[in-house]
């Protein structure tokens, strides 16, 4: 009796639909036009090791790659730019996400003009950014700066209005009902339920900043990337691949205290 209890009871296997294969079919057949469009070729995989510049890469000249001005000056310049462009563009982005957000912006006009205006600054990328203001403002850190707190604002923006979208509405309702105007109410009713969420985004921009702070040096906005670039010009690649196991060992920690950081907070 209890067998067949159980045989009656246990869950059907559903079967898979034909929508689901048509979905499957179409993407596959996406994917190879794409690749076919590319000029695609699977013999890469093997072909890119037999190419002789690979033996350019070792050994690493440690002696170089250890010294203070070669490396460790340029990553405290990336370091520094990092973190200015994190506070910069996250301390702009807490106002704006609250002007994008449905929920804390009673005015459909700053609604519809703070997003419409985030979406085209998220829309350049952060390349762009930097290439603009180097030409701007000129070679280094400065434009290096800007172009990242450009692109933090954008990213925190998107990120955190999500967050404020998705509070409870209920802590805000009741702030207004009992008088307060809108940003006291804002400030008591959705701020601290959303606080913690904003600050693990800060410490995930600032991790995306110290991998693209090293990306906008090869366009002289500073930081090691530009010693990066300069080595590559003289095909110094054992040089460069030095610098990367440093700039991989920093990053790495830096991701593992962030991500720490990350699992108390949310």
């Amino acid at each position: 009796m209890n067998d067949s209890t159980d045989t009656s009871e246990r869950p059907v296997k559903p079967k898979p639909r034909a929508r689901s294969f048509l979905i499957a079919l179409v993407l596959l057949g996406l994917t190879f036009w794409a690749a076919f469009k590319v000029s695609f070729d699977l013999s890469t995989f093997w072909e890119v090791w037999s190419n002789p510049i690979w033996s350019k890469f070792w050994p690493i000249p440690w002696d170089w790659v250890l010294k203070k001005e070669n490396t460790f000056d340029p990553l405290i310049e990336t370091l520094q730019i990092a973190v200015a462009s994190t506070l910069l563009g996250c301390l702009l982005a807490l106002p704006v996400s609250f002007a994008m957000s449905s929920l804390t912006t009673p005015n459909k006009i700053v609604y519809f003009i703070s997003k419409t205006v985030m979406n085209l600054v998220r829309a350049v990328p952060d390349l762009f950014w930097a290439k603009l203001l180097v030409t701007a403002i000129g070679i280094g850190a400065f434009a290096g700066a800007w172009s990242l707190s450009i692109f933090s604002l954008a990213v925190m923006v998107k990120l955190f209005s999500e967050t404020v979208d998705a509070a409870d509405p209920r802590p805000l309702e009741a702030a207004r009902s009992s008088g307060a105007r809108h940003l006291p109410a804002v400030k008591t009713g959705v701020l601290p339920t959303v606080f913690p969420s904003y600050v693990a985004y800060s410490l995930y921009i600032f991790e995306l900043n110290i991998r693209a702070s090293v990306v906008l040096g090869l366009v002289g906005a500073g930081g090691v990337g530009r010693v990066i670039e300069t080595q590559r010009q003289f095909f110094r690649f054992d040089r460069i691949l030095g610098l990367l196991i440093i700039i991989f060992g920093i990053v790495w920690v830096i991701e593992q205290i962030s991500v720490s950081l990350r699992k108390r907070l949310v």
